[in-house]
């Protein structure tokens, strides 16, 4: 082949490039970013509307449905989900994956912007408009915590928030919980009655006073001076002397009416780490920014802060990507080595140190080849290009097997090195092409895999197709050239014949091996008696697939089928607590203690001596426990569980839904455990104990749930309830969750319907409003100004800006009867007493509406313990239990969440196999130049199936959707190899004129050993995936235990057996095979050739 004989012909300039790979694959490989997940662009674009003290079928009628309307004109729309809550509004707009975001992103702002004029006028802020992102995501959570309070645990997180910030790549940082200080004026409704004075007159005053004025410029003498009033307050107290009105000459102060308080804002959540009071402080980067590099200057940033804190201000993280990121790749590489380890030694013990190096080498050749064209095309090194990495392993190596195996074979004819290089190269240069090109055509559709799923799986296929075409380069240029340099026969025949030339070899033709041995007389012996057989050998080949199918079936098939995907032992657990609509702060607060307190002991213990107060028997549950790592090691952690390190608890009370689109509540407990290796047994048996301490607690709605791993797919069992009725669809929704809590493992079933929630209505009488020149607008608005507050300043102190709101006394805003003496101000300066023009009643209202689609939803979901039963049978057994529901007219029901990515994904990776298949049988045809052969090959590739089967039913797994349905994919790229390099060489043993059984069992026997090494090697690559176990370079000691495993191992399962019984197949069934095609095509041809001498007879002719 003309570039490996380039390549042979110029060594020295090999090396170097060689040497140029070294350099740059090590130093892109060190600064390619490190994430857990791969960078996800998800075509999503949120709007945000705040209205406070306004109920959520207001919101809805008045902010979500205006936009939504304006929303229906835009291209490309997959679904727009809205919520609307009290105070708040959020609208979702999915869009079709591969859509321009940023385009997309103006054009959604623009439609917000047209729908501006139907929305209220009184908003305090226009929506906001947003793309969401997976890697902007935090990607470390601290918490702190300590004896100095919340305030002072606050300036602290301010001060850190401003250093983190300019870190480079940081994007922004979150600080949340702790008090914050607000200036706050108090009102008396009493003396604002009896002043007549409206609350609103304290915003006009205030502000117009509090302000630094220009008087422009005076110019006095040779000088020229500023003029300037300065007005704003230096301290709060100045507030006191505002005068808000004069009454015959008689000023009102303000002190008169009301008492400023310099204070901190009302509390909405408190926050707390195994029962300590904490501030959270969450980091989230840019995109393409290196996780680690960041992580490792926060944490060099906190420690450098540390010494000036408080004492006993402890800093504890939540979460941390980097750590996990380490782990994984930790573990990964671990792995990579441990694989290439064992490649060499059976390479040794095959070929000899010196050619298992040569061998070797394009492991990491390959490798740091495609390290730089990552970095070139700005991919990330994840979970997901790691595993790939491992996957490819083992394949790496199949190339150079092949070449520098036929070197070696010619140079053990005699061959001198360089023109054994040459040859034996350009000998086997099509078949390897081709073999690489039919692995390609496996994995190069998947990347239009389509949707979420699909963006995180495609870096699988392109870190496949980089890195098995990097070997293909490593093959056919660096590994002829290096093997033309070093190569050396393991053991030289004595008295050796001189070496041949080129033209002698071209004359005399390479030989086939000598049939001698052990091994390959055993092989010979079988291949001989299956080629008298032929028919036997099919049939059994066959049967097998189907007795593999069956075993599968009766070990795992018939109880748990399928799973969509793998059920990973979670990092982290969260208890979601949703409270009754219109709960205050300390009711959500009392039940997340009494949740903890549940978590933390099976029952409730007696404590011995005197009576203790809530607050102490409350800090008793967390006194430290004393528990076992696996290792032995003992740690303290709060609880009487296994495998837990941390508790965090979240009470939230808000106007709002908070973020309507979090996979867990705003109030919440999250459940951190301890390392994987550490675990002394599995973190899903916690879970499952978690669930029944939870189960029946009063007073809330408290489901479990696992942290999510991978892509987000929604909830195992998710059932939209759609329709115009809300108190409708409530009713359905109770029904459908009493059928679903008879199947069996289906656990935490829940609805997002609220029934009703406290509401006192306002009813204005609009003619008499209208006398006044008061609205509904005014109105409404002077009730939120009094009720939930009003920012009316801002006060400065230092470098520090804190707001200045008016609102009522703490005490009258619990109180009804201030109503009735609220004052409005009219147009003409009149005051109007709130009772003369509207009337005050209690009603109650729903809570959250959710829309998707423009039609009302209400949503039932469950989760599923897939320890017990995979999420697709239990949706499966809902679906049947709910066939028969009775629907009201114009109301359906429908299966989403899991559900749709699942059937997306089976209707794309089963077009995908047949073009797979195809794509493999175009390249094969136009190898073998015929269709009979690649029909031959593709039989090899359906058969191998049944070892994926025994596989999976020796390993108990289900066959995952995602990731069996790609290990499918990758064993048909790497089955085809083997019988592509044997049927080829067969064919050029006939054609030299050997007869059919002698070119087959000579091929076979010539392709035993790197068919055989191939296998190995891809087996033994894979192999630590399957078993978790490897060897830690990091720690220089075993490891029986890895996360990655949890994800791939059902991948690596069907690629390692399917991979053992196509071996089986190559080297029996295809020969047998090809043996039974080309005698069959003889005795046709032969008996056609007899059918003409008998009926077609040429026709005499005479001369004329």
């Amino acid at each position: 082949m003309i570039i490996s004989t380039t390549a042979i012909r110029n060594r020295i300039s090999v090396m170097v490039l060689g040497m140029i790979i070294l350099v740059v694959g090590i130093y892109c490989y060190m600064v390619l970013p490190r994430e857990s997940a791969p960078d996800i662009t998800i075509p999503n674009v949120f709007i945000s509307t705040s209205y406070k003290g306004v109920s959520s079928s207001d919101i809805e009628t008045a902010i979500t449905i205006p936009i939504e309307k304006k929303l229906k004109g835009l291209d490309r729309v997959k679904k727009i989900h809205s919520v609307s809550a009290e105070g708040d509004s959020q609208i979702n707009i999915e869009f079709i994956p591969g859509t321009d975001i940023d385009e997309v992103l103006q054009k959604v702002k623009d439609k917000v912007d047209e729908a501006k004029k139907d929305l209220p006028g009184d908003l305090e802020d226009d929506p906001s408009v947003f793309e969401v992102n997976f890697s902007e995501l935090p990607i470390v959570v601290y918490a702190l915590s300590g004896d100095c309070g919340l305030t002072c645990l606050k300036e602290i997180a301010d001060d850190l928030e401003e250093d983190i910030e300019s870190i480079p790549g940081v994007l922004e940082v979150d600080v949340t919980g702790g008090l914050e200080r607000e200036i706050k004026i108090e009102v008396e409704p009493d003396k604002l009655a009896y002043y007549q004075i409206p609350v609103t007159r304290f915003q006009t005053v205030v502000n117009s006073e509090n302000q630094n004025t220009s008087g422009g410029a005076i110019t006095l003498g040779d000088g020229r001076y500023q003029l300037r009033v300065p007005g704003e307050f230096s301290t709060p107290d100045e507030i006191y002397g505002l005068v808000l009105n004069v009454v015959d000459g008689n000023p009102i102060y303000l002190k008169d009416l009301a008492k400023v308080k310099d204070g901190f804002k009302d509390e909405t959540s408190r926050s707390r780490l195994d029962g300590s009071e904490s501030v959270n402080i969450s980091v989230k980067k840019r995109v393409g920014e290196n996780i680690i590099a960041i992580a490792d200057q926060i944490e060099e940033l906190i420690q450098q802060k540390k010494p000036a804190w408080p004492k006993g201000t402890r800093i504890t993280k939540l979460m941390d990507q980097a750590k996990d990121i380490r782990l994984m790749v930790a573990d990964l590489e671990n792995n990579i080595l441990s694989g290439l380890a064992l490649v060499i030694v059976v390479l040794f013990f095959a070929l000899g140190f010196r050619n298992a190096v040569l061998v070797s080498l394009a492991i990491p050749f390959s490798m740091l080849l495609s390290f730089a064209i990552l970095y070139a095309l700005d991919i990330t090194l994840n979970m997901v290009v790691l595993f790939s990495l491992t996957l490819a392993l083992g394949m790496l190596v199949d190339n150079a097997i092949v070449i520098i195996e036929n070197i070696y074979r010619y140079m053990e004819q005699g061959v001198s090195r360089i023109q054994a290089a040459m040859q034996a190269t350009a000998e086997v240069a099509q078949p390897v092409i081709g073999s690489t090109l039919t692995t390609l055509a496996a994995f190069f559709p998947l990347i239009f895999w389509p949707g979420i799923m699909g963006e995180f799986m495609k870096y699988l296929p392109i870190t496949l197709v980089i890195t098995l075409s990097s070997s293909l380069f490593v093959a056919l240029v660096i590994n002829p050239a290096l093997t033309a340099t070093f190569a050396k026969l393991k053991h030289p025949s004595k008295g050796a014949h001189e070496p041949l030339s080129a033209d002698e070899v071209q004359k005399a033709g390479e030989k086939p091996v000598e049939i001698k041995g052990f091994l390959l007389r055993s092989y010979a012996s079988l291949l001989a008696k299956s080629l008298k057989h032929r028919v036997a050998v099919v049939l059994i080949s066959f049967a097998s697939l189907i007795l593999f199918f069956q075993f599968w079936l009766l070990a795992v098939g018939l109880e748990k089928p399928v799973e969509f995907f793998p059920d990973i032992e979670p990092h982290n657990l969260y208890v979601n607590i949703v409270p009754p609509e219109g709960a205050d702060l300390e009711y959500v607060d009392r039940i997340v203690k009494k949740t903890e307190m549940a978590l933390l002991e099976k029952a409730e213990k007696e404590i011995d001596g005197p009576p203790m107060t809530p607050i102490d028997r409350y800090e008793s549950f967390y006194m430290p426990r004393l528990h076992h790592k696996a290792s032995g090691e003992e740690f303290l952690a709060p609880g009487d569980m296994d495998n837990i390190e941390h508790i965090y608890a979240k009470a939230v009370v808000l106007s709002g839904g908070g973020d309507a689109f979090s996979p867990n509540s705003p109030t919440h407990i999250g459940i951190q455990f301890i390392d994987l290796e550490d675990r002394r047994r599995s973190s899903n048996l916690t879970v499952e104990e978690i669930r029944k301490r939870v189960k029946g607690i009063p007073g809330a709605k408290i489901t479990v749930a696992k942290a999510e791993e991978g892509p987000p797919t929604g909830a195992p069992i998710n059932i939209e309830i759609s329709g115009d009725n809300f108190r409708v669809l409530g009713d359905m929704a109770k029904k459908i969750r009493g059928i679903l809590e008879k199947i069996p493992f289906i656990e935490d079933i829940q609805d997002d319907y609220v029934s009703g929630i406290p509401s006192i209505h306002v009813r204005v009488d609009r003619q008499k409003a209208a006398l006044f020149g008061l609205s509904t607008e005014i109105i409404g608005f002077a009730l939120k100004t009094a009720y939930n507050g009003l920012n009316i300043s801002t006060y400065r102190e230092g470098d520090e800006d804190y707001d200045i709101s008016v609102i009522l006394r703490k005490a009258d805003r619990s109180v009804l009867d201030v109503l009735y003496k609220l004052m409005l101000p009219a147009p003409s300066g009149q005051l109007v007493p709130l009772t003369s023009i509207a009337s005050i009643d209690y009603s109650g209202s729903i809570g959250n509406i959710v829309r998707i689609n423009h039609n009302r939803v209400v949503t039932v979901k469950a989760d599923v313990d897939e320890t017990k039963i995979p999420g697709p049978v239990a949706r499966v057994q809902a679906e049947k239990m709910l066939k028969g529901f009775a629907l009201p007219a114009g109301y359906r029901i429908q299966f989403t969440g899991e559900f749709e990515f699942q059937k997306e994904s089976e209707a794309f990776l089963s077009k995908t196999f047949v073009i797979v298949v195809f794509l493999i049988f175009l390249i094969l045809v136009s190898l073998f130049n015929s269709v009979a052969q690649p029909l031959i090959i593709l039989t090899s590739v359906i058969l191998s199936l049944g070892g994926a089967f025994l596989g999976l039913a020796l390993f108990k797994s289900p066959f995952g959707i995602i990731m069996t349905g790609v290990g499918v994919f990758s064993l048909a790229g790497v089955v085809v190899n083997n019988a592509i390099v044997l049927i080829d060489y067969t064919n050029k043993l006939i054609k030299r004129g050997m007869d059919l059984n002698h070119a087959v069992i000579s091929a076979g026997a010539t392709r035993l050993r790197p068919v055989l090494l191939t296998a190995i090697t891809t087996i033994l690559g894979l192999l630590p995936m399957v078993t978790g176990i490897s060897f830690d370079f990091h720690k220089m000691s075993m490891s029986y235990v890895s996360e990655s495993t949890q994800w791939w191992q059902s991948m690596a399962l069907v690629v390692i057996f399917g991979l053992m019984i196509s071996t089986i197949l190559t080297l029996i069934v295809v020969p047998t095979l090809y043996s039974l095609l080309i005698s069959t095509k003889t005795r046709g041809a032969s008996f056609i050739e007899k059918a003409k001498q008998i009926y077609w007879k040429p026709v005499r002719r005479y001369p004329v």
